[in-house]
């Protein structure tokens, strides 16, 4: 009986030590030296209580990062979850070119995001981008814009790229939970009079609520976690229009501020904590009843 006990914790002692080492200690470090002076040197001398955190906000830039991190998050949850719906019903439909349009929607998922970003600062580019230029083309020259360098768009332009990479994923996701759905069900539905809206309403919407509620989830930790594809588009300029958390965390460790670049990564593991949990628990609300 003895024999069987440590067996089973002998089985158990691999995986606890990898995620003891390389996630659970990195995590408490990164809790501890917020609070400390570390140098660029990674060294601390002492302790500091809040003076990182307080560091944080007194930084006008900060304030500028925090409100670009949540416009991010906001329009780019909105517009991949919703784009990414009206996309799966499209895709869910037969045609013949079903399956190429379902591996094009999917194919900026498996992209590099420095790959992308490249791609968009050509498209972007004021006088030779292709956007400028198409919107030229059928005359809407009110149209064009400095699309990464006007301080006013930039968060946009770049929450387009964001949505135009990740939209794919979302699709997957809800077709999957699309075709799931019995077929009887949408077939009773017609024959007692159901318009597509309601069986959308009525039908479908609950039975993937589910998958929706992971969409949700992941879109707003990529939100608040974004950092590749802003450095490589703008670098967070023009000036502090484009920065966000990440890279001011990123800005903080490159100028040797390591300990207010701790607290400010320890600061948005607490947002994206809350927020999950508060958007978990409301979405979820319905399920269980």
């Amino acid at each position: 009986m003895l024999k069987r006990q440590y067996y089973r914790y002998s089985m158990l002692a691999p995986g606890l030590c990898i995620f003891l080492v390389f996630f659970a200690w990195p995590a408490i470090s990164n809790f501890f030296y917020a609070f400390t002076n570390l140098d660029s040197t990674f060294k601390y001398t002492r302790l500091v209580g809040f003076d990182n955190f307080i560091s944080i906000f007194e930084d006008s830039g900060s304030s500028i990062a925090f409100k670009n991190t949540f416009i991010f998050t906001l329009v780019t949850t909105i517009s991949k979850v919703g784009l990414g719906f009206l996309l799966a019903n499209f895709v869910n439909i037969k045609l013949r070119s079903t399956n190429f349009l379902r591996s094009a929607l999917f194919f900026p998922v498996i992209l590099s995001p420095i790959a992308v970003a490249l791609a968009f600062t050509a498209i972007y580019h004021p006088s030779r981008g292709f956007l400028n230029v198409l919107l030229q083309s059928v005359h809407l020259d009110f149209l064009t814009q400095h699309w990464l360098t006007n301080r006013h768009i930039v968060m946009y332009s770049i929450s387009f790229v964001e949505t135009w990479k990740w939209t794919g994923l979302t699709v997957i996701l809800f077709l999957a939970a699309l075709q799931t759905i019995p077929k009887e069900l949408i077939e009773a539905a017609k024959i007692d009079g159901a318009t597509s809206w309601q069986q959308k309403r009525h039908i479908i919407f609950p039975l993937i609520l589910p998958v929706v509620n992971t969409n949700i989830i992941l879109s707003l930790i990529g939100g608040l976690k974004v950092f590749d594809i802003v450095y490589a588009l703008t670098g967070g300029g023009p000036g502090d229009a484009s920065s966000v958390i990440n890279t001011m965390v990123f800005k903080s460790f490159s100028q040797g501020r390591n300990g207010e670049a701790t607290a400010a990564s320890l600061l948005l593991f607490v947002f994206i904590l809350i927020l999950v949990t508060i958007t978990n628990k409301y979405l979820n609300k319905d399920n269980r009843g």
